[in-house]
């Protein structure tokens, strides 16, 4: 599936510790200026498929996430629908010689992508490159 927008960033750190923060979603607007908050919606538990989050972000519109991939330690992938607009993203590590590959990547589809792209392609990209670097520099400092 070909990407919208896809930032991949080499992390001097093992995949183990860039989880460490990664898989923290609750934890992210802690961690990231990009988030302000990231509330879990429903039963609480540990983080599974099906998993729902709220999260709010500044300039843009409140949006209930989905976890439709959980595995811990390698990645994720939620998804949010609405009006008319399907947005997945992924979050991938894999392990390298010289520690981890984060990659971070949105997509958006559906009869409403396009308005999407246009009003907030520029945002989303500047929103994935700081998170790529927050999770890389915390990770980094242990």
């Amino acid at each position: 599936m070909c990407r919208m927008i896809t930032v991949e960033r080499d992390v001097r750190a093992t995949p183990a510790a860039v989880w460490s923060h990664l898989g923290e979603l609750e934890r992210w607007a802690e961690m990231l200026p990009t988030v302000d908050s990231v509330e879990r919606v429903g039963a609480p538990g540990p983080v599974a498929v099906g998993s729902r989050f709220l999260v709010r972000q500044p300039g843009l519109a409140a949006a209930e996430y989905e976890v439709t991939d959980w595995r811990p330690g390698s990645g994720f992938t939620w998804v949010a629908n609405a009006a008319g607009v399907r947005t997945e993203a992924s979050h991938e590590l894999s392990a390298t010689a010289a520690g981890t590959r984060l990659s971070l990547a949105i997509e958006w589809t559906g009869p409403g992508a396009w308005l999407a792209k246009a009003l907030f392609t520029r945002k989303a990209r500047r929103y994935v490159e700081l998170e790529a670097e927050t999770f890389a520099g915390l990770a980094e400092r242990e």
